[in-house]
Formats: structure tokens, sequence, C-alpha cells
């Protein structure tokens, strides 16, 4: 072989050697290995929809405070005065509303605390939390009917709480702090079952 022929081959194959080398250095670094899993044992929360408002007597199901499911259904409201007892009070609203709930899970659990308002109620731009009223016609006489309980697990807890609002009917929401939101489009008049541990207080003391 001619030296100008041994020449340009040992070119040719210095050239390939540094073209093979460009090439691996351009593969990105761990190309191929499995990306890393999401290992949150939280669930998502549930996707509930404000422009999809349940009725009386549906279930959702939220998550408790340490993210655990927790089904709970709006099973009744009620309208009352909401100076039936106290006609000296300043009070922003109109009515009593007591909205009862009942609650149930494998696990048992809390759902909200009473300093969270995590509970309210709106209609055409007006709300209401239900820790911002303490001078319900039945305020005092449904201690054992608090939604801020804890529940024991398979077992139906039953809540009442109560709102002073400006007019009847609108949305009652409760959310969850996992981002889970349940909304109830309630009627402009009673419905439902689960107030009476209320009513039956809205003109007598306890």
């Amino acid at each position: 072989m001619s030296t100008k022929k041994t020449t340009a081959a040992v070119v040719l194959a210095i050239a390939m050697a540094i073209s093979a080398c460009g090439a691996e250095a351009e593969q990105p670094v761990g190309q191929g290995a499995p990306k890393p899993t999401d290992t949150r044992s939280v669930e998502a929360p549930a996707d509930e929809d404000r422009d999809s408002a349940r009725t009386i007597g549906d279930t959702v199901t939220l998550r408790d405070d340490t993210g655990r499911p927790m089904q709970v259904t709006l099973t009744g409201v009620a309208y009352r005065d909401a100076f039936a007892k106290d006609r000296t009070l300043s009070l922003p609203g109109k009515y009593a509303l007591a909205a009862s709930f009942t609650m149930t899970s494998k696990t048992g659990g809390r759902l909200g605390d009473v300093t969270d308002d995590f509970i309210r109620w709106e209609k055409n731009g007006d709300s209401a939390e239900t820790a911002g009223y303490s001078d319900a016609p039945w305020q005092g006489c449904i201690d054992d009917y608090t939604p801020y309980a804890e529940t024991e697990p398979y077992q139906e807890y039953k809540a009442i709480t109560d709102f002073n609002v400006s007019s009847q009917g609108g949305l009652v929401i409760i959310e969850d702090r996992y981002g889970g939101v349940a909304l109830w489009e309630i009627p402009a008049k009673d419905a439902g079952t689960g107030t009476e541990p209320a009513t039956k207080y809205t003109t007598v003391d306890c």
C-alpha cells in the first residue's frame, strides 16, 4: 500500500472514532431509565365541580383530616326566623338555616375543625360561614350534633350546622383540606330530614 493510501486510511479511522465519541456524548444521561413514580399515599381529592351541584340526599366523598375517604350526605334543611328567641340581636341575615348531614367512613375520623369555617352558604354573591353564627334559635341545644366530631369506623354520624342567611335557597358548600369540594343546591323551603333536633328549639329554651 502506498504512503498516501496509508495516511488516508489513518485519517479516516480517526475521523470515524471522533464521530462515534460525539454521538455517545449527545445521548441524554439516563435515557431509557424508568421515571420516578409518585409515592404519595393520599389519593387525589374528589373532582367536584361548582357547576354540578348535588341535591338533598346525594352523597359526596371527601377526605377527612388525615386524607382518608369520608362519605358526606346532606339530608335536610330548615329555615326559621333568625330573631325567634331574641329580637335585640344585631344580625345581618333574616333566616336561621339549619343543615343536617350524615358522615360515614371505613376508618372513622374527623372532617374539618370548628376554626376552619369549612362549611358555608352562598347565594347571589352573599355568603355565610357556619362558625360565624352563634345566635341561632337552637344554639346550645344541638351540641351533640356538631359536624366537627370524631366519627367511629362504619358508624353513621349525624350532624347539624347552622347559618345566618339573607335569603332562602342557594348552595351549601363543604371544602376539605385536600382541595375536595362538595356542593348541594338547597330549596327555598324546608326539605329532607335530620333537622328536627334543631327546629324543635326555635321558640323555646333548651
